[in-house]
């Protein structure tokens, strides 16, 4: 058999016959050797001259020619080389202050009345005094919803549940979104925001009731309501405080806590630029802001006069600058004042005190004296903060 296969497979012919086959047969065949070839001649082939020393020939004296002439016209960067590195650090300087201003903008500063993020619906009251009070106060019209994490105070669940109040256990990261990162002690208050009244003006005292009548604005009409007012041996007339452009929310706080603290009676806020009655200022007064009657003022050339007249209230105004020598009281001259008269404390603000108007409308003024012997000129610490002083004045006047 294989002798027969061999026979047969050496009588097997190829059909087709290649064309020129003894030529190609030792040469290399590619695809495209069939194709047309066009080569380009170059410049330096056409002159049989090398391609370095071509272009050495042609083109070596055209910058010197250039630097020449820009020479002679009073160029000093014929090539514009220290130019554009001029231009390079300029933009370098430009690309460095854009990145330190989007840096910067990052870490910008708030202003003071910013604090939380505003919402017209909901307030947010956080804190465990703070919660406390205004669910014992019931000054806002409903509670929506209580927050925790972890154990809940007794109390503050035996009050949740008298008042229907759904109470809900989250994580912290929850409180620290609805409370903005504040020290909420793991609980927080959903509530509407407190409603202050509108004051027109402060009427007349009964010292025998204990009690005193003030025109409030409802629905741009004026309602007289009667209020009580603290009594007792130092103490025979109603005082309030008023805060002028007091924009820091921490230092309102401060001085509705120190007020309810000493006995003051009631708190006005100016109507513009003072800070609104927010969480973290529930927070800071320890929930005194519940506590305590606070109302608002549009009007305060307006409220000053007609309290004189109505009431025969007497204002006494916070100021350190230039305080007229008329009507100007010591210290000491506070003392004992509610005993025989009714009176408005007026504190101005942080940093440019009570504005003129209120002064010239004010019957006295009072300064805290330094009680360091070196001159104030020369001296970082020529003041107290502005709740600091609202205490001391407070003190002064009910003792």
């Amino acid at each position: 058999m294989k002798a027969v296969y061999r026979g047969f497979a050496t009588r097997i012919r190829p059909a087709v016959k290649i064309p020129n086959e003894s030529f190609i047969k030792d040469k290399k065949v590619t695809f495209g050797r069939n194709f047309p070839i066009q080569k380009r001649t170059k410049a330096w082939e056409k002159d049989g001259m090398d391609k370095d020393e071509w272009f050495k020939k042609k083109y070596s004296h055209v910058h010197a020619k250039q630097k020449t002439e820009r020479a002679l016209n009073g160029d000093v960067d014929p090539f514009g080389k220290r130019q554009k590195f001029y231009d390079n650090l300029k933009q370098q300087e430009v690309s460095k202050r854009e990145q330190y201003r989007k840096h910067k903008s990052g870490y910008a500063k708030t202003h003071p009345l910013q604090g939380l993020r505003p919402n017209p619906l909901v307030d947010y009251i956080y804190g465990t005094n703070s919660v406390i009070s205004a669910l014992r106060a019931k000054k806002r019209e409903y509670f929506i919803k209580l927050y925790h994490y972890g154990d809940l105070n007794t109390e503050i669940n035996s009050l949740c549940s008298k008042a229907d109040i759904r109470i809900e256990e989250v994580d912290k990261h929850r409180l620290n979104l609805l409370s903005d990162y504040g020290i909420h002690n793991n609980v927080i208050l959903e509530c509407k925001p407190l409603h202050t009244p509108e004051l027109m003006n402060l009427g007349s005292i009964n010292p025998e009731a204990g009690t005193f009548d003030m025109k409030e604005i409802d629905y741009d009409q004026p309602v007289t309501i009667r209020n009580k007012y603290l009594t007792n041996e130092y103490k025979k007339y109603p005082l309030g405080i008023y805060l002028d452009e007091v924009v820091d929310p921490h230092n309102v706080g401060a001085i509705m806590r120190s007020a309810y603290f000493l006995g003051a009676d009631f708190l006005i806020l100016s109507h513009r630029n003072c800070a609104p009655l927010s969480p973290v200022v529930s927070k800071v007064s320890s929930g005194t802001m519940e506590l305590l009657p606070i109302y608002k003022c549009d009007k305060p050339l307006q409220f000053f006069e007609k309290s004189k007249e109505e009431g025969g209230w007497t204002f006494v105004t916070s100021h350190v600058q230039n305080s007229p020598k008329e009507n100007h009281l010591e210290l000491n001259d506070l003392s004992g004042m509610v005993k025989e008269l009714p009176v408005i404390l007026v504190v101005g603000n942080e940093g440019n005190g009570a504005r003129t108007n209120i002064l010239n409308r004010s019957d006295f003024t009072v300064e805290i004296p330094f009680g360091r012997a070196e001159s104030k000129v020369h001296n970082t610490i020529d003041s107290l903060n502005v709740s600091v002083a609202a205490a001391l004045l407070i003190n002064k006047i009910l003792n």
